[in-house]
């Protein structure tokens, strides 16, 4: 499954001026259930959390972080995206602030497809090019133009 089918322009926030993470990450949950991809969001920020705070971060350098969780809020796979005007400290193994995320949210029943998203991102953002465009795209319809985009020359149709 191709991560630009579990996303919608309505779960994506562009140049947010947000100064901190658990802002960051409760406003990526609130798109989520916006979509209904996640039924209990308290719950699945709370897993999030606590998946940032024990679990090691999600941050995977470059400015770039995936935030995720296991939780049964979820009721369907989805993934939401946000870019932000000024990077926020996500513990990121190189020091840079995040400006960058996805977070992925798949039902618990489906870790095979949450590994699935988590080894797609990582192999798209390796990308520079790819990365500069998302972080300059115009409007969410466009992120999701270029992902998908992206998606399709390096997996195919």
């Amino acid at each position: 499954m191709k991560v630009s089918e579990l996303m919608d322009p309505r779960g994506i926030l562009l140049y947010a001026n947000i100064d901190n993470a658990a802002d960051v990450l409760g406003i990526l949950v609130e798109l989520q259930e916006h979509l209904g991809v996640i039924t209990n969001g308290t719950a699945y920020y709370n897993a999030v959390c606590q998946r940032e705070a024990f679990g090691g971060t999600t941050a995977i350098g470059d400015g770039i972080a995936l935030p995720h969780a296991g939780n049964a809020g979820v009721s369907a796979p989805g993934v939401a995206a946000m870019t932000l005007r000024h990077g926020v400290d996500w513990g990121a193994p190189d020091g840079r602030p995040v400006d960058l995320l996805f977070m992925i949210a798949v039902p618990p029943e489906q870790d095979s497809l949450h590994l699935q998203i988590l080894a797609r991102l990582v192999n798209l953002l390796g990308r520079g090019a790819l990365v500069d465009a998302l972080r300059h795209a115009s409007s969410p319809q466009r992120f999701l133009e270029l992902l998908q985009k992206a998606e399709n020359t390096s997996f195919g149709d």
